[in-house]
């Protein structure tokens, strides 16, 4: 019986298991109970996966709408933000020519998700795996689309503000996320292996609620060394995913017309200062490595993100943060420091509610 409840780290409900249990999707999970008959746990794993695509759904909400407010602010009239913005709509359809609207597919997605769970309680195997594919497809539909529409505008800063904008464009976008799920892994706030626990199970969520794999079902690989955890996603369900073409929905890779959405041409911190990287990919880097780096003095999580259609992007976390190799910090452009936690670094105090992303996790 797989475990969901509630966390005080995290502050919300989670689901529990070992690591190599963790990196079995929950749409696996339920399938898997459908068919055993193990109908509560169905139910249960069901409802769930709303929470998981929750995490997901949330920090879209906050980062489409600081993108745009970003290129307003650096300049750009509100009236072009708002015609580039419709432009990028316009690419997002849905299959059957309907315009994307994000919070008429969430409806759509929990509506299918009570679907899925009333076939569960009636105990009917063939109705219920059909539910699931119909929600878990509507999910994928609706979350593909918030990712290309922020890959887009993200471009849209690119090509109209230069690679020199982008850090400060991650800078406000990337603050209320950081404050919000990962301020916490400061060895300051918590015990590193607490921290590590947690971060590990947020992270496997997340990498689940984002569909990644290439079937989009958000299983991944999860392998346990002496001295780290490597989890890799072949491809993420984001930024790796637009590097390669849909094959669900038949269209190109984003990189490709009609979206023509570039990679990264000039050397930066936030691609280790090889170009070929995605924009939307960078973000983890600032995110995982440099903003933990400056306000902690480790990395979270350390990066290797794809460079191509056929790779896949790697995280490694260690158990020791004091053991990242100096290597992780140089391509990053920093320093390893001789102590770790935000005190010795000097870091102010963050809390999410200052910075716009309610909730916690």
């Amino acid at each position: 019986m797989t475990e969901i409840a509630f966390s005080e780290m995290v502050g919300r409900r989670i689901r529990l298991g070992s690591w190599e249990d963790q990196r079995i999707s929950t749409y696996r999970k339920i399938r898997g109970a459908i068919e055993d008959g193990r109908w509560d746990e169905a139910a249960a794993l069901g409802h769930y996966f709303v929470d998981e695509a929750q995490v997901c759904f949330a920090i879209y909400r906050q980062w489409l709408g600081d993108l745009t407010g970003f290129l307003e602010a650096r300049g750009v009239p509100a009236e072009e933000v708002a015609r580039a913005d419709a432009a990028i709509l316009e690419l997002l359809v849905m299959p059957d020519g309907t315009p994307f609207d994000p919070r008429r597919e969430w409806a759509h997605f929990l509506a299918d998700n009570e679907r899925l769970v009333k076939w569960c309680h009636r105990e009917d195997r063939a109705a219920a795996l059909e539910a699931l594919d119909t929600m878990k497809e509507t999910w994928r539909r609706c979350h593909d689309r918030d990712a290309d529409h922020a890959c887009g505008l993200m471009n849209e800063v690119k090509v109209r503000l230069g690679e020199g904008a982008i850090a400060a464009m991650f800078e406000h976008v990337l603050l209320p996320l950081f404050a919000w799920r990962y301020e916490k892994f400061d060895i300051d706030a918590h015990p590193w292996d607490e921290g590590l626990e947690t971060l590990m199970l947020v992270g496997c969520e997340a990498m689940r609620g984002h569909l990644v794999g290439p079937e989009r079902t958000g299983d991944f690989e999860l392998e346990e060394t002496d001295d780290r955890f490597i989890l890799r996603f072949d491809p993420c369900g984001t930024g790796g995913r637009t590097l390669r073409p849909d094959a669900i929905e038949g269209t190109p890779a984003r990189t490709e017309p009609p979206f023509e959405w570039a990679v990264s041409e000039e050397p930066h911190s936030w691609n280790h200062f090889e170009p070929g990287v995605c924009i939307y990919c960078a973000h983890c880097m600032v995110l995982q490595e440099e903003m933990p780096i400056d306000r902690f003095g480790y990395p979270v999580r350390v990066i290797d993100p794809p460079r191509g259609a056929g790779e896949r992007c790697q995280w490694q976390l260690f158990k020791d943060p004091a053991a990242v190799p100096e290597e992780y910090y140089t391509r990053v452009g920093r320093d390893k420091p001789s102590t770790l936690g935000s005190r010795a670094r000097g870091a102010a105090p963050l809390t999410a509610g200052e910075h716009g992303l309610p909730g916690t996790g």
